[in-house]
């Protein structure tokens, strides 16, 4: 009776730690020696979980962190507005894709990444088109 009693004390425990494992939250602060590749890669891990809010601060972080980092933060912004659009904001979501896409009408964008552009112009059209139903 007690090795029954003992094993569904100790199986209960496990249960314990590994429910509150799992349900970590995310962490308050982000650490001040992440790298450029390594804010877009926790960013990328927090959106394919799901957690859309932590991705976020990820990549306002990256932004506010690196504002030299133009391709990135070109990158960063699209991720943002992509992500809002995923979250259901659309109104949002349109706003900083037309932010994005007006920094592509500067005399300079020919040197910029032509990708969050492109995935810009692309999503846009699906909100636009969505937005008129």
């Amino acid at each position: 009776m007690k090795k029954t009693v003992k094993a569904w004390l100790q199986l209960l425990l496990l249960l314990i730690i590994s429910l509150s494992s799992s349900c970590s939250t995310s962490p308050d602060t982000i650490a001040d020696n992440l790298t450029p590749p390594q804010f877009f890669q926790r960013a990328q891990e927090a959106s394919d979980n799901g957690n859309y809010e932590l991705a976020l601060r990820y990549y306002y972080t990256f932004k506010e962190r690196f504002p030299e980092e133009l391709e990135r933060d070109l990158w960063a912004s699209y991720e943002i507005a992509f992500l809002h659009y995923k979250m259901g904001k659309d109104e949002r979501a349109l706003e900083l894709l037309d932010d994005l896409l007006e920094q592509y009408a500067l005399d300079a964008s020919a040197a910029y990444p032509q990708g969050p552009r492109i995935l810009a112009e692309k999503v846009k059209a699906r909100l636009e088109e969505k937005l008129k139903r």
